[in-house]
């Protein structure tokens, strides 16, 4: 019999189960010092969009050049493919290489990862619209040089003799747009894209995997590069250009309108982090790597 002074056990206090947010840590977050994007970075997309639009209605200027320059002929007899079905095929393959590196930075890391993972609906926004203005940028540049240039492909050479002369390849204007490779290029700036946004985003949570995504944009953006040559469209110069080019408004169009803001909270960040680690920046026509190990 329990008297008066008696206590019944209490039963154990149980976790609140609305505190299960910072299980998985902090939520991604967009920088306040990067900013957003804004009326002068529409301004800018939209300019792009215009000039790449109206390079395209245009079409190449009546002189043409032809013809490779250094190397261009020597590569081009090493890596050219014997036949134009094999270099056809070679073609859809730099063709679906272009459409998976473009698409990459939008549908995988911004709709996919920032969006949906970690559910980041700005950091999602900014990044896509990022990737837009630098894609525009990047287009613009490739139209407007080829249009200027107005470079006859490899394969114009073999219209009336391999190649019909009415064949469709040797009838339209973009025979003429050979100067730069607008395959490489374009590559080369969603390579700079994916690996601008995981230097400066903790996407997938793992520095190793956001170094092997980069290295493989890279990769896959060299192989779409070298298939031109070896696909006849363009000449080795083409695609050098072309990859520095890209690499250079890829890595640094991001850094330029956002990432160079707030570096010292990421220096902080990388400070603290364990492991080594490697930073991409703009060099001359090309890109650098500065590492801290």
């Amino acid at each position: 019999m329990f008297g008066p002074s008696s206590t019944l056990a209490q039963a154990p206090e149980l976790p609140d189960a609305s505190v299960d947010a910072d299980v998985e840590g902090p939520s991604l977050e967009w920088d306040p010092a990067w900013g957003t994007f804004s009326t002068a970075d529409w301004v800018v997309t939209g300019t792009a969009m215009v000039t790449t639009l109206t390079a395209t209605i245009a079409g190449p200027l009546p002189s043409h050049r032809r013809g490779g320059i250094l190397f261009d002929e020597a590569a081009r007899d090493s890596l050219r493919l014997g036949t134009e079905v094999a270099r056809r095929n070679v073609r859809d393959v730099s063709d679906v290489l272009l459409t998976l590196l473009a698409s990459y930075p939008f549908a995988i890391d911004a709709l996919v990862v920032a969006g949906w993972h970690h559910n980041s609906p700005e950091v999602a926004r900014e990044m896509a619209l990022l990737n837009l203005e630098t894609l525009a940028v990047m287009t613009a540049i490739q139209s407007l040089t080829k249009v200027l240039v107005s470079r006859e492909r490899p394969y114009g050479r073999e219209c009336g003799g391999e190649l019909n002369p009415q064949d469709r390849a040797c009838t339209r204007g973009d025979r003429y747009a050979s100067f730069f490779s607008g395959h490489s290029a374009v590559t080369f700036t969603a390579a700079g894209l994916i690996c601008s946004h995981h230097m400066n985003l903790d996407l997938y949570g793992d520095s190793t995997a956001s170094a092997a995504v980069c290295a493989t944009g890279l990769v896959l953006a060299g192989t779409t590069a070298v298939l031109r040559v070896v696909g006849d469209q363009h000449y080795a110069s083409d695609i050098i250009i072309g990859s520095a080019v890209g690499a250079l408004v890829g890595f640094g169009v991001p850094w330029l309108l956002r990432y160079r803001h707030g570096s010292d909270r990421n220096d902080e960040q990388a400070s603290r982090s364990d492991g080594p680690t490697i930073h991409i920046v703009p060099a001359g026509l090309g890109v650098g790597a500065v590492g801290t190990f």
